[in-house]
């Protein structure tokens, strides 16, 4: 007598599919370039106002003593820098009633923190965009980064008196990956901590700490424009941080959340920056 147990097929309507309440959410890219913009004109923008007007503070130039004549009285146009309010962006979701209970792990719970890295995320990708105004480029558009060109750059920024203080570098993966390539940042670096060993990522070229962003705004064939900046390079203004609502939409017997920010960025000193071109890939 055979003895056969039902088969998995004739159960598969009692078998059900089991959804784990932990999700797995997409990878988000480190937010890195805002904060490392001058941030001080925020003040200005608490009491209203779509742009902020910011006279600039010129150098004088001292002439030879001449007791014969006159002394030269400094007399040139005292122009301004605005940085426009202009910059908007929301972001919403909205999920019914019907779909909030039935769903297993909550999606209407776990989204909310995704409303918030998406206008985090863009606020840092304008800010990278600034790159490409700075006044000085070193690099080829889709040439691997050589020490040459960060060598030029960091020449740069002391032939145009940028502080030392608050000077980073900002590189996409790929490029990290061309410099760990160059005996010029290997070799000297036989120490038990090594950037073979530990990478580039929090180390310091120069003298200035290096950041990873994959962020960065791209060229044709996908390659980004890195950057090498003093803080006073980029003005940040957040005059309407990252806010968020929940809202009930009864017609539609849904919850919604609705984020919104206003901000302004803006090249102050143009000087105090390089836009170092990479490779793409």
């Amino acid at each position: 007598m055979a003895y056969d147990a039902i088969s998995a097929t004739n159960l598969a309507n009692w078998i059900p599919s089991v959804w784990s309440k932990d999700v797995l959410a997409d990878v988000e890219n480190s937010l890195v370039v805002g904060a490392l913009c001058d941030r001080g004109y925020e003040v200005y923008a608490r009491d209203g106002g779509d742009s902020i007007v910011v006279p600039k503070l010129h150098n004088l130039s001292a002439n030879v003593v001449n007791t014969a004549v006159d002394v030269t009285w400094y007399d040139a146009v005292q122009n301004v820098q605005n940085i426009t309010l202009n910059q908007k962006y929301d972001v919403a979701v909205m999920v019914d009633d019907i779909n909030q209970m039935q769903t297993n792990p909550k999606y209407f719970d776990k989204v909310r923190t995704k409303l918030a890295y998406a206008l985090s995320k863009q606020i840092d990708t304008n800010c990278a965009v600034q790159f490409r105004s700075f006044n000085s480029t070193v690099g080829t558009v889709n040439v691997a980064t050589t020490e040459t060109d960060l060598i030029d750059a960091y020449e740069d920024l002391n032939n145009e008196n940028a502080p030392d203080d608050g000077r980073a570098w900002v590189f996409p993966p790929r490029t990290l990956t061309d410099l760990l390539k160059l005996d010029y940042f290997v070799k000297m670096d036989y120490v038990g901590d090594s950037v073979v060993k530990k990478g580039f990522t929090g180390r310091q070229i120069f003298g200035s700490p290096v950041y990873r962003s994959t962020n960065l705004d791209a060229y044709a064939g996908n390659a980004y424009p890195a950057g090498y900046f003093q803080q006073e390079a980029i003005a940040l203004v957040l005059q309407m941080s990252p806010r968020f609502e929940i809202g009930r939409f009864p017609a539609r017997h849904s919850d919604g959340i609705i984020g919104l920010a206003v901000f302004g960025i803006q090249v102050m000193r143009s000087t105090y920056g390089v836009c170092i071109n990479t490779r793409g890939g």
